[in-house]
């Protein structure tokens, strides 16, 4: 008989030393918990939750938890079928570039985000993928039922 495993709390930095890390290990159901600072730099940028049912949060809260993207990539891309189970919750995601969704991209995924500030992100048209202005500086979603609470989204641009 298999027991199911209790759902567990996974500390970033303190167990693993990058966000992407901690969601990689982490299994449905699961918390990864990330620590007050700026997270920057591979493994807290592109962040992809894989499909898993989990919630990804800060401590303290957006004004105590940063992801810079450091205009090279974007701080999340749900793409893989998550649902308001896959929940991001207190962070400031910022200085994203990309395409389309430059702080955060939801394509064919409908995720919970909440409680966090997406400032200063942008897209740039490599390639006219929707009419300008529509890429979605601060967040895009394409396909998608993506829940949005108690968000700021602001300095974003689209070009």
């Amino acid at each position: 008989v298999t027991v199911p495993s209790l759902p567990k709390i996974i500390k970033v930095p303190l167990d693993y030393s990058t966000i992407q890390a901690a969601i990689d290990v982490a299994l449905d159901g699961d918390t990864v918990l990330v620590a007050d600072g700026t997270y920057k730099g591979d493994g807290n940028k592109n962040i992809d939750f894989g499909g898993k049912r989990i919630v990804v949060k800060s401590e303290k809260g957006p004004n105590n938890c940063l992801i810079d993207c450091e205009l090279d990539g974007r701080g999340v891309y749900f793409h893989n079928g998550e649902t308001s189970e896959s929940v991001l919750s207190g962070f400031t995601i910022q200085n994203g570039k990309m395409s389309i969704g430059g702080g955060i991209y939801c394509l064919k995924s409908s995720p919970t985000i909440t409680n966090c500030i997406i400032k200063n992100n942008m897209t740039v048209d490599t390639v006219t993928v929707l009419p300008t202005g529509l890429n979605g500086g601060g967040i895009a979603c394409n396909w998608a039922n993506t829940i949005i609470t108690e968000c700021s989204i602001r300095g974003k641009t689209s070009a």
